[in-house]
């Protein structure tokens, strides 16, 4: 028989040592199920309650703006203080470019402004793609948008890839 301090020893040891879990059964074991644990290698689960979740010990302050502006303590006129967004200030302008359409004598007039009307998001309707159509086959040239470079390239290569392909330039404004 073991003395009766060494059992309160063990005890309080077990005890201060949560953190260690033992695998220990619930019922009594037979010897079967000992020789079946050790060849396949599975071991028991440890019924019994999960630890506890850590809380951090860091506390986050919230906080929320409820007074006037200017700080606390003086008179609110009761009125909502009102916020205007300021516009970001652009400090340097992009070069603008140039979108020409070139006048061509093979052209014909109604797939050419169909075309226009298609690329060309300034052109709201077919007439004023005739317009331009027309000046462009009397002087050689004319303005359709201004651009930065990117678009103005783009709308250049879209022309070209329109059927009929409609020839433009781009020049800087």
């Amino acid at each position: 028989r073991m003395p009766r301090s060494r059992v309160i020893c063990c005890f309080l040891l077990a005890s201060a040592c949560s953190g260690l879990r033992l695998n220990v059964p619930s019922r009594p074991v037979v010897a079967d199920e000992i020789s079946t644990q050790r060849r396949t290698g599975r071991l028991r689960p440890c019924a019994g309650p999960a630890p506890a979740i850590a809380k951090p010990k860091t506390k986050i302050k919230q906080s929320t703006f409820t007074g006037s502006p200017g700080g606390g303590g003086g008179k609110s006129s009761g009125a909502a203080a009102t916020v205007t967004a300021k516009p970001k200030q652009i400090t340097e302008e992009m070069p603008m470019w140039k979108v020409i359409l070139l006048g061509d004598e093979e052209y014909e007039e109604e797939p050419v402004c169909d075309a226009l009307v298609r690329v060309i998001p300034d052109l709201a309707n077919v007439m004023q793609a005739k317009e331009r159509y027309r000046e462009a086959q009397q002087t050689g040239k004319s303005l359709l948008i201004v651009v930065p470079k990117e678009h103005a390239e783009l709308y250049k290569e879209q022309l070209i890839r329109e059927e009929p392909m409609v020839f433009a330039d781009i020049e800087e404004e």
